[in-house]
């Protein structure tokens, strides 16, 4: 199984504070695991690279127990409540092993999928309000984005630039995905914009 990626973080008005992430790694178990991060905070750029590589440490020591290190991931970054101050960040995880994935997708970022036929937002599948979990058919594109990416973009343009079809290598995903960054500016959005992608073939 093949795997391609692309991502882009570019500034709006402001300075661009997102966090971006996509690194495979090779277990113990001879499995190949794909990690997607996309941590988004308005006010601290710092934060949101704390929260990209500590995700990357724990998912690199142990990437076999997908549940439990999304779950510490949300308490300790994304949990919020009236009595104890917590980050206010919007985060996006997204593990793949094999076609098997796993997200945590809290506040204002949006994850798609897009099928050979069709483009789909990902919705908790599972009881746990932390993780989603699915599995992907050959042949699959996964879109995390934050609020800038997806307010302005239009679902079918998204089909068009990212279904698989079109995925056929790094060079042609990150040009794709470059595309629809300047549908966005031609549209108005002035925000800075971040999304990552990741393609299985």
């Amino acid at each position: 199984m093949d795997y391609y990626a692309a991502f882009l973080r570019e500034p709006g008005e402001k300075l661009n504070n997102d966090g971006l992430m996509i690194k495979g790694f090779h277990t113990d178990k001879n499995d190949d695991v794909v990690v997607m991060v996309l941590s988004t905070d308005y006010r601290n750029g710092k934060l949101s690279d704390k929260v990209v590589r500590t995700a990357e440490k724990i998912v690199n020591k142990k990437a076999g127990k997908c549940r439990q290190l999304l779950k510490k991931l949300f308490f300790k970054y994304s949990k919020r409540g009236f009595f104890i101050w917590r980050y206010d960040t919007d985060l996006t995880i997204l593990i793949l092993k094999g076609i098997n994935y796993y997200v945590l997708n809290s506040g204002k970022n949006k994850v798609m999928r897009a099928g050979r036929l069709s483009i789909e937002e990902i919705s908790k599948e599972s009881a746990d309000y932390y993780c989603t979990k699915g599995r992907l058919s050959e042949g699959s594109t996964i879109i995390a984005g934050n609020e800038a990416f997806f307010e302005r973009q239009i679902g079918a343009d998204i089909y068009k630039r990212l279904c698989p079809q079109m995925c056929t290598g790094q060079n042609s995903m990150q040009k794709n995905i470059e595309y629809l960054s300047e549908l966005l500016w031609s549209r108005g959005e002035k925000r800075p914009v971040s999304v990552v992608a990741v393609c299985v073939r």
